[in-house]
């Protein structure tokens, strides 16, 4: 905005039977400050308006301007498209919920203008879905906000998530009102327990927020289980041999894609009834915003369910059955999981591309979600990738200045789902920032869990990975990677035998990999439920049990408390998060290194050897609380920093 400073004029004035004195003539008047700004009388400065800016962004039939904060927002946004909005037709939210914008509303500027003061850090979205005085819906606007300091909230990137897994059927059950009854109808073919419905829902996540339960641990994102509808019928095996039956549980069956607030599909309520209502996901998306945390849900797309009302409506938008067992790269856009999940063929159905983007679009807005865990990725036609990330930045990310990076808080975050070496594949500025680094869980599983590799091989390996996606390769005829790249570590998911059981039961060593896990900077941890407890299991369905936070054992508590301490040290240091790694010490089975960022440093030690002396430089103490007297003990870490 240009502005103009006007100048204060300092005359002398001779007063009858007196010296002279001074006087200010307020030039204010003669000399206009720019664009919107505004003349204070009393200092003679031009300062920008609080209540008042000029739209500068364009969305759609929409300009808007946005001023933000420490406790503070303003948002004007102007519609410019044809005819005229009807306010009686038209909704406004904020964060989910509708507000009188009568007064907010300007009919003759068909302008909207929301200025709010002393807010609680929080993140505030408004959502526009304006109908015309000629009947017109007009594409929504939606502007996101984050108010309040700090790397939760306005300060944040994506280099400062921490992310838990919550497996939402298998978390808590907060609800026992809205369970599925498994004795009722077709879910009684199910015949093995760890196959049902077992309550899990919003309500139980919303209660752990209000416990600090994922605060204690650092944790700044939550990736839940997809809220869409599914199935509530019993469910075949991937494997068509396989006479088993499943329930849909897991949320990768859904019924009410494509669903959007202006076409219904015939579905009274879109949302999974067995995890709760749309108004408690609501509650569960607020209550973390106010603590800083965001809410990443599984977004299933490759696939419908044979219920779905999209494959009854739109028969040919989808591939004709071609099981996926035993030919998962042969057939690998084509292919059905199961002979009850419909492969979209986005390649040869355009319509089908905007109809779920179209829904995911709803979904973000709808529910102010902060990111997709986007599963599936590699079985999708790529055409359908880029238009998702094309809508995204064009119509969520309305807020940010760069989308090429993923370092504003309003950028929304997408980490695929693509294993069996497909892992740099989507990393494109067009598709995805990042994918769950499959190698990162192969090495921390070979050298941390089961002791297959060297600690030598995994630092040799974690050194280069830190920033590997950054650079372009050639990949399975593509080029993935790019320098916005951010991909998701893990050593355990819902899809893996249980950490603890790939350790052989020996918590020691499930501490050493939460100690590497929170440790490994400028990409994203992605903690599973249970391995902050040390649940053991075997491969689906018994690496799904029900999280426990009753009754712990002494090792248990144990491996809470280290990740708690560890995950803390990382939301505490800049060097954890955002830091350049380097050895130390490297030896077969001793590892030391450390974390440089800005002035903040950190040293790591991961020993799986004897006893060995190490001590870090004066001044370092070990935040775990494990290491003291220059010695490093057998199978342990510690985590050094200045207090």
């Amino acid at each position: 905005m240009n502005r103009r400073s006007p100048q204060r004029l300092l005359v002398l004035v001779v007063l009858l039977g007196g010296c002279p004195a001074s006087q200010t003539i307020d030039l204010c008047t003669e000399v206009p400050c720019g664009g919107a700004g505004v003349c204070n009388a009393d200092t003679g400065e031009c300062t920008e308006p609080t209540d008042t800016c000029t739209p500068d962004h364009t969305v759609g039939d929409f300009q808007f301007c946005t001023r933000t904060t420490a406790d503070s927002y303003l948002v004007v946004a102007t519609y410019a498209g044809d005819g005229q909005v009807d306010l009686d037709a038209s909704e406004v939210l904020l964060n989910g919920t509708v507000i009188d914008a009568a007064s907010a509303f300007d009919p003759a500027r068909q302008t909207f203008t929301f200025h709010t003061i002393n807010l609680e850090p929080s993140k505030y979205s408004y959502l526009f879905r304006v109908r015309t005085d000629g009947g017109a819906d007009v594409r929504p606007l939606f502007v996101p906000l984050w108010i309040g300091t700090g790397t939760r909230y306005a300060d944040f990137t994506w280099h400062d998530a921490t992310i838990y897994q919550v497996f939402t059927d298998r978390f808590l059950d907060g609800d026992p009102g809205n369970n599925l009854d498994n004795a009722a109808g077709d879910l009684a073919r199910i015949t093995d327990a760890r196959s049902r419905w077992q309550g899990g829902d919003f309500a139980g996540i919303t209660r752990k927020l209000r416990d600090g339960y994922f605060e204690a641990m650092g944790i700044t994102t939550l990736w839940i289980s997809s809220p869409i509808l599914n199935s509530h019928r019993s469910q075949p095996a991937v494997n068509t041999d396989d006479t088993t039956r499943y329930a849909s549980y897991h949320s990768y069956h859904p019924v009410a894609t494509g669903y959007t607030h202006l076409d219904d599909l015939g579905y009274d309520n879109p949302i999974e009834p067995a995890f709760g209502t749309p108004a408690q996901l609501h509650e569960l998306v607020n209550e973390a915003h106010r603590r800083g945390i965001r809410i990443i849900p599984d977004f299933v797309t490759n696939h419908v369910h044979r219920e779905a009302a999209l494959f009854a409506r739109q028969p040919t938008w989808f591939f004709d059955y071609r099981p996926c067992h035993n030919r998962w790269d042969e057939g690998r856009l084509d292919c059905w999981f199961t002979t009850d999940m419909p492969d979209v063929d986005y390649g040869a159905n355009p319509a089908a591309i905007t109809m779920v983007v179209d829904h995911a679009l709803w979904m973000i807005q709808e529910f102010n979600f902060d990111g997709f865990r986007a599963d599936a990725l590699k079985h999708m036609d790529d055409r359908f990738i880029r238009a998702l990330k094309q809508a995204i930045v064009a119509e969520i990310e309305t807020t940010v200045r760069d989308h090429t990076r993923a370092l504003e808080p309003t950028v929304f975050y997408m980490v695929g789902e693509s294993l069996g070496g497909w892992a740099r594949y989507h990393v494109r500025q067009d598709m995805v920032h990042g994918q769950v680094d499959e190698e990162f869980y192969n090495k921390t599983k070979g050298a941390l869990l089961r002791f297959d590799i060297s600690v030598r091989q995994l630092a040799e390996f974690a050194i280069g990975n830190d920033t590997a996606y950054l650079t372009p390769q050639d990949t399975f005829g593509g080029r993935g990677g790019y320098p916005g790249a951010i991909m998701g570590n893990f050593f355990g998911n819902h899809d893996q035998v249980r950490a603890l059981t790939e350790a052989q039961l020996r918590p020691e060593r499930l501490r050493l990999a939460q100690t590497f896990l929170m440790t490994s900077p400028r990409n994203v941890p992605m903690l599973y439920q249970g391995d902050d407890i040390g649940t053991i299991g075997g491969p689906d369905p018994d690496n799904r049990k029900m999280q426990r936070f009753d009754g712990l054992s002494t090792e248990e508590q144990r491996s809470l408390d280290h990740v708690r301490k560890a995950g803390t040290l990382r939301e505490q240091h800049p060097a954890l998060r955002r830091g350049t790694r380097t050895h130390v010490v490297l030896e077969d089975y001793f590892w030391v290194f450390k974390l440089s960022f800005e002035t903040d440093e950190v040293y790591v030690a991961i020993n799986r050897d004897a006893d060995q002396a190490w001590a870090p430089p004066p001044g370092f103490v070990d935040g775990l609380g494990t290491c003291a007297n220059g010695v490093v003990p057998i199978l342990s870490s510690c985590i050094f920093v200045r207090p």
